[in-house]
């Protein structure tokens, strides 16, 4: 029988990603759970238009029996994530009691994605998924492949936002979600940068509902366009020939200052495999000796994918070098002592 009413998870705007690009490093940022009758906020700013919150046997849950109109709100008490690199996640334990597809329409709100259960015209249950820029630009519910195994039971998903490329894609537990062409990816409005608050409504259930984002190590700017991201691998494949790359200071803005305490560069420091901390040093080795030079290469592991070059400087004041690969830095026979510096890192020919 098919259910008169939606129950829906909606990200709204003020306002994902896939989970495994999330990969980096990650900070928990709102959320909130149900302990018997009591709703556990933490610093989030949660609007219950009076909904009932009830106790089981094994945990509470919030009910729902509402409209748009008069949802369930929880938004960040803190606000825009300022270290976030613009990949975002929110994840939901819920009952999701189905409507019928026909009555998925537009959702007001300025909402940016949302996730339901739905019956389609063939009377099958399925998730369906909400983009504010859909496939062609409007904002549309997706229908996708698979659905609940159970719609009178707990459905944990999860809304995956990526505000850097203004795309949302879906999960159910780990699983990604795809539509009958086995699209997984779809767009959300230009005008959305940031979230501002996840709003419920409709009749079910919800135990949990968490955000995460993942946190900005990097940024590359290309043709006067910045964007962060959550390493420093990412940061120069994005950048590319023509673009730079900058590190991300504490307050999450990109600077040309060097953050890591040994001087260098934190993003070098991350594509390198060398510590940030004051008396972590790169760590060369000895390599087969070119045009009668002493001859190092660097002994820790550049990330895959990545080259770089480095100069030498004598203790003399000397000027610095021509750049020299990683596998081949040479060194004068001189006696002396000798600086050697990341010159280039870039994407490997």
């Amino acid at each position: 029988m098919k259910a008169k009413k939606l129950m829906g998870m909606i990200a709204c705007a003020g306002a994902c990603v896939s989970l495994s690009a999330l990969a980096n490093t990650t900070n928990g940022w709102f959320g909130v759970s149900v302990n018997d009758t009591t709703v556990n906020a933490g610093t989030c700013t949660v609007t219950t238009n009076n909904v009932a919150v009830t106790s089981t046997e094994t945990a509470g849950k919030i009910v729902l029996d509402n409209d748009l109109e008069s949802a369930l709100t929880i938004a960040p008490g803190s606000g825009t994530a300022a270290l976030s690199d613009g990949l975002v996640t929110i994840t939901s334990t819920a009952v999701l009691t189905p409507s019928d597809a026909s009555e998925l329409g537009a959702v007001t709100g300025g909402a940016q994605a949302g996730f339901a259960v739905a019956v389609d015209s063939n009377n099958k249950t399925n998730f369906y998924g909400y983009a504010s820029a859909g496939k062609s630009g409007d904002p549309a519910w997706i229908e996708f492949t698979t659905g609940p195994a159970d719609p009178e039971s707990d459905t944990t998903f999860t809304i995956a936002i990526n505000y850097r490329d203004k795309k949302v894609s879906f999960y159910n537990g780990t699983t990604l979600l795809v539509d009958d062409e086995s699209h997984s990816e779809f767009s959300i409005s230009n005008e959305f940068v940031n979230l501002s608050n996840v709003a419920a409504y409709g009749s079910g259930s919800i135990s949990s509902v968490t955000s995460q984002y993942e946190v900005a190590v990097a940024a590359a700017t290309v043709n006067d366009v910045t964007k962060k991201y959550g390493s420093g691998a990412e940061a120069v494949k994005a950048a590319g020939a023509s673009g730079t790359v900058q590190d991300i200071d504490s307050n999450g803005d990109a600077t040309s200052t060097p953050q890591a305490e040994n001087g260098l560069y934190a993003w070098q420091c991350d594509v390198l495999g060398v510590a940030k901390d004051a008396d972590a040093k790169i760590p060369f080795k000895p390599a087969a000796t070119v045009n009668g030079s002493i001859t190092l290469q660097i002994a820790s592991e550049i990330e895959e994918g990545l080259a770089a070059t480095f100069k030498v400087s004598g203790d003399n004041g000397g000027t610095w070098s021509e750049s020299y690969p990683s596998g081949a830095i040479q060194i004068p026979q001189a006696q002396g002592k000798y600086l050697i510096k990341p010159d280039q890192i870039t994407v490997a020919q």
